[in-house]
C-alpha cells in the first residue's frame, strides 16, 4: 500500500532518524563486550532476514534483473558492509558526539554528489536548508561541555567519515535502482542480506571462525541487538529507501540533520547526560533546515522517484 500523503512521509523519515540516532548508543554499548565487527556481522543478517518474509507475501520470490542485481550488489557492498563495519568501529574510537556531527555531513554530501551524478537541482532553498541544518550539526559537537571544540579526535573520525560516504553512495545507488520497477522493500531486504553476508565473510577471513564463539550476550544486550537490527537497520532503512524514491536524494538526506540531536537524547536518557540550552538551538536550526528545504509554496508535491507521477496535497 503506497503512502500517498507527503506529511506522512515527513513523519516516517523523522521516525527513522530518531531511531538511527539512538542506534549510534546502542552499537556503542554492543560493541563494549564484543568486537565491532562481529556486531556487525550479526545485526545486519538479523535485519536482512527479517524482512523475507514480508517479501515472500508481497512480491513472492521476487527475481530481479541481471543490472538489478548488480546494484544490489554494489548498495550492499557500500550501504550495508563498509558503513555497518566502519560505523561499529567508528564509534568505539571517537565520541557519540563526533559520530553523529560527521554522519550529519549526508545531506551536504548527498547533494553535491546528486546534483554531479544523477542530475539533481541544487536549488537556493536546498542551499539554505543545508547551511542551516549543519550549523546545528556543527553547535551540538559543544554539548558536552563550554569547552569543547571542533576538532577531529583521529582514526574514530576518520572511520565514521567514511562510513558517512559509504552510506551517501549507497543512497544514490538506491535512487537509481528504485527508478526501475523493483519494489523498495525487495531492494531493501535483497541489499541487507548481500551486505550481511560480506560482514559475515570478511568476519571469517579476518577474525576467523573461532570468533563466532565470542558470542556470549545478557539478555539485555540481546533485546538492545534486535532493536538495533530491526528496528534501526531493518525498519529503518526500509523507510529510509521509500523517501529516496519519493521524494529524491536530496530532500531525503536533509531528515539526517536531526540524527545527532536523537543521539544526545539518547545519552540523556541512557547516560545520565545533561541538556542545555545548546541542544535547544541545534534542535531549533535542525527543524527550520529541514523545514526550508522540504516545504512546497503551494504545498503541491510531485514524487521525483515515483514513475507514476502521484501527487498529493499538504
Amino acid at each position: 500500500m503506497l503512502v500517498k500523503s507527503e506529511k506522512v512521509i515527513y513523519v516516517i523519515l523523522a521516525m527513522v532518524v530518531i531511531s538511527w540516532g539512538l542506534n549510534i548508543v546502542m552499537v556503542k554499548h554492543l560493541t563494549e563486550s564484543m568486537s565491532p565487527l562481529l556486531v556487525a556481522s550479526v545485526r545486519m543478517p538479523l535485519a536482512g532476514i527479517v524482512l523475507l518474509p514480508f517479501v515472500w507475501k508481497m512480491h513472492g520470490f521476487y527475481k530481479p534483473t541481471a543490472r538489478q542485481w548488480g546494484l544490489l550488489v554494489l548498495i550492499g557492498v557500500t550501504s550495508i558492509f563498509f558503513h555497518q563495519m566502519l560505523l561499529a568501529y567508528g564509534v568505539v574510537t571517537t565520541t557519540a558526539t563526533n559520530a553523529s556531527l560527521i554522519l550529519g555531513l549526508n545531506p551536504l554530501t548527498t547533494a553535491l554528489l546528486a546534483a554531479i551524478f544523477i542530475g539533481e537541482k541544487f536549488t537556493f532553498r536546498l542551499a539554505v536548508g543545508i547551511v542551516l541544518g549543519l550549523s546545528g550539526v556543527i553547535l551540538v559537537i559543544f554539548s558536552k561541555s563550554a569547552d569543547s571544540t571542533v576538532d577531529l579526535s583521529g582514526w574514530g573520525d576518520i572511520f565514521m567519515f567514511l562510513a558517512m560516504l559509504a552510506y551517501v553512495v549507497g543512497g544514490l545507488l538506491v535512487k537509481k535502482i528504485t527508478a526501475t520497477p523493483i519494489p523498495t522493500l525487495v531492494v531493501t531486504a535483497y541489499s541487507t542480506v548481500i551486505g550481511g553476508v560480506f560482514l559475515n565473510l570478511g568476519t571469517v577471513v579476518y577474525l576467523g571462525p573461532s570468533s563466532y564463539q565470542q558470542i556470549h550476550m545478557t539478555g539485555t544486550a540481546w533485546i538492545i541487538m534486535l532493536l538495533s537490527a530491526w528496528g534501526a537497520s531493518s525498519l529503518g532503512t526500509l523507510g529510509w529507501n521509500y523517501g529516496i524514491k519519493q521524494l529524491g536524494a536530496n530532500r531525503t538526506a536533509m531528515f539526517i540533520n536531526g540524527m545527532p540531536f536523537a543521539s544526545i537524547v539518547g545519552g540523556i536518557i541512557f547516560l545520565n547526560e545533561k541538556i542545555g540550552w545548546i541542544h535547544v538551538a541545534a534542535f531549533i536550526l535542525t527543524t527550520l533546515g529541514i523545514v526550508i528545504a522540504t516545504l512546497k509554496t503551494r504545498g503541491v508535491f510531485t514524487a521525483k522517484g515515483n514513475s507514476a507521477g502521484m501527487t498529493s496535497k499538504l
